[in-house]
């Protein structure tokens, strides 16, 4: 067996906690949707996008790579835990205000109204909560306890949808009901730190948050032995976000009859959903690392198999979630958006026959990490962030949104033929 029975039960139990907590806050997340969609219409929707998708282009930069870092250390070393988990929690926390800092200054030159870039101003602390979550899961997957995660993910997702209803119902402006996402992330931290600490008491280790505790040489460690990941993060994230960007700013074809912010309203809400297929791949690495990481210890023919299998799996699994997702495109998006999203259809049926590429992606990407060669990762994903970007500003004055639905799956193609040569170069490295 590539899987030890024990070994299987742990990958698949961890992806079952994880999508269960990822089902449930998406379909709150598909329900505070709905609401903003009914009750601000396209253009208030797509002001709500926008406060979202500003902010979530620099989550990737505090994440900076770091949980892959930390969890392959204390995975194979767990008397480090807490230094790691101490020094990351106040590395992140640095990062996170003086990023905030850069977004108010950097947004003083987009072309926004000024409540736009007021609701923008207060989701910033998205980057913050954001960071914090993200810290709390370096425990939870070393120690394959996701279970404890998904308790916070859940009850925090829960918190943002009275808060949406509440705020909604008071007929509050659209940018303190998307605040309910910032006070729903500081819920969800503050579960998962207590959560946390009976971790750490199960196997006999104490968490004590303390300056005494917090080591520069570690720090540097990590932003150095991270950097080759974090540069793939950003360029990934940009893959992934600036084309929302782009479209809220650039001149769009008049044919359409849609302006800047409705545009994003329309992708936006396609993309909203796309972005929920791509949760399985997400997860089921989230679990499986830890394993390769052990498996390429007791040798190279574990490892392949485990890889091997693990791309099977992926393969198999996005075939079907991008059949079912262009069958189901038009009930999906009448239930989330109705009439005034009927050309989202069709955007989230292009994003969708793509889908298998991002699902192939991710054992590749965290194989070459396990493999130690992340030094590849930020020119593959540079690359594409340079061909996605150039191909959208090029495009989006002709087909606006269209365009990026398509450049979207193309920029991964191009980064999955990129993986595949560095994946075989970096496993003939490591075993030559």
């Amino acid at each position: 067996m590539i899987f030890s029975s024990s070994t299987s039960k742990k990958v698949a139990a961890n992806t079952v906690y994880q999508l269960v907590g990822k089902i449930v806050s998406m379909s709150i997340t598909v329900l505070a949707t709905i609401i903003v969609t009914r009750a601000y219409g396209r253009e208030g929707f797509g002001e709500f996008n926008l406060m979202q998708n500003f902010p979530a282009l620099f989550f990737i930069i505090v994440d900076f790579g770091i949980n892959a870092i930390a969890t392959r250390d204390i995975s194979q070393d767990w008397e480090k835990s807490v230094k790691y988990f101490v020094n990351v929690l106040v590395l992140r926390v640095i990062m996170s205000f003086v990023l905030i800092v850069f977004c108010i200054f950097a947004l003083q030159f987009f072309p926004y109204s000024d409540t736009l870039k007021f609701g923008i101003y207060i989701s910033l602390l998205l980057i913050l909560t954001q960071a914090l979550y993200a810290t709390t899961n370096i425990i939870f997957q070393a120690r394959l306890r996701y279970d404890l995660s998904t308790v916070g993910y859940v009850l925090g997702s829960f918190a943002i949808l009275i808060f949406v209803l509440i705020f909604t119902l008071l007929k509050l402006p659209v940018y303190l009901v998307n605040f309910s996402y910032v006070l729903g992330g500081l819920g969800t931290f503050l579960i998962n730190i207590y959560f946390v600490k009976k971790v750490f008491n199960e196997s006999g280790r104490g968490l004590i948050i303390s300056k005494e505790f917090v080591d520069t040489g570690l720090i540097k460690y990590l932003l150095f032995q991270t950097l080759p990941l974090g540069l793939m993060f950003i360029f990934s994230q940009i893959n992934f976000k600036a084309d929302s960007i782009l479209i809220s700013i650039m001149k769009l074809p008049a044919e359409f009859n849609l302006n800047n912010t409705e545009s994003v309203a329309i992708y936006g809400l396609a993309y909203k959903i796309f972005e929920v297929s791509l949760v399985v791949p997400t997860f089921f690495m989230n679990a499986a690392y830890p394993i390769l990481v052990i498996h390429m210890v007791e040798g190279k023919s574990r490892l392949k198999g485990t890889f091997l299998k693990s791309m099977m799996i992926m393969a198999g699994m996005g075939i079907f979630s991008s059949i079912v997702g262009i069958l189901l495109a038009p009930l999906a998006i009448d239930i989330l958006g109705g009439s005034q999203f009927l050309q989202s259809v069709e955007v989230l049926r292009i994003l969708f026959i793509g889908l298998v590429v991002f699902y192939l992606t991710q054992p590749l990407s965290w194989l070459i990490v396990t493999l130690e060669k992340q030094k590849y990762l930020p020119l593959i994903y540079l690359i594409s962030a340079v061909f996605n970007l150039s191909a959208n500003v090029y495009f989006i004055p002709k087909y606006s949104f269209y365009a990026s639905s398509s450049i979207t799956w193309i920029s991964e193609s191009l980064i999955l033929i990129m993986l595949v040569f560095f994946a075989v170069k970096a496993w003939k490295e490591k075993y030559a």
